[in-house]
């Protein structure tokens, strides 16, 4: 298996706590071995491994990272040369991205039978998915750097937000 952005991340996030594989292990009760090994691009990232750093260490990038490769797709960790991930530079990007994404949305109609639309209009509400989909990874990065930056726990954050949906009876538990 080749090295991906996961088995980066996670020796990146073991690196910035200052452990080794072995006190690793020792938290998430494997062998550091298979630390190792999931470090090195030879077994994937594990979902125990993700959510220990995002619950103990407040980082969600290697559970991001992992779900990326897992499925092949969703938010990961933007880290291009192009990339600011200072609060105010994410804040102002997530704003921008958002606003494109609203009257890229507006700009569309989906009243009509998927059947009955033109190329054209399919080309547009294409377009208006992808500023969508820029939008989300946006808020992403946007929540993931706040609440590094101000100690707002990723973990419990969700759970609130979970909460907030199964009381709103949007999701079942």
């Amino acid at each position: 298996m080749k090295r991906g952005r996961a088995a980066d991340a996670v020796k990146e996030a073991r690196q910035k706590t200052g452990m080794t594989q072995q006190q690793l292990s020792f938290e998430i009760y494997e062998s550091r071995e298979s630390v190792s090994h999931q470090e090195n691009g030879r077994y994937r990232v594990q979902p125990n491994i993700s959510k220990y750093f995002a619950e103990k260490h407040n980082n969600p990038w290697v559970a991001l990272e992992a779900a990326a490769e897992y499925t092949g797709w969703g938010p990961v960790k933007l880290n291009g040369d192009a990339v600011d991930l200072h609060r105010a530079s994410v804040t102002m990007k997530t704003r921008e991205e958002l606003t494109e994404a609203l009257e890229a949305i507006e700009s569309v109609c989906v009243a009509n039978h998927p059947r009955s639309i033109r190329e054209f209009d399919k080309q547009r509400l294409e377009e208006a998915m992808m500023q969508a989909i820029d939008a989300i990874v946006a808020l992403t990065q946007y929540v993931a750097v706040i609440c590094m930056d101000y100690g707002f726990s990723w973990w419990k954050m969700w759970q609130k937000h979970r909460a907030k949906l199964q009381a709103k009876g949007f999701i079942r538990q």
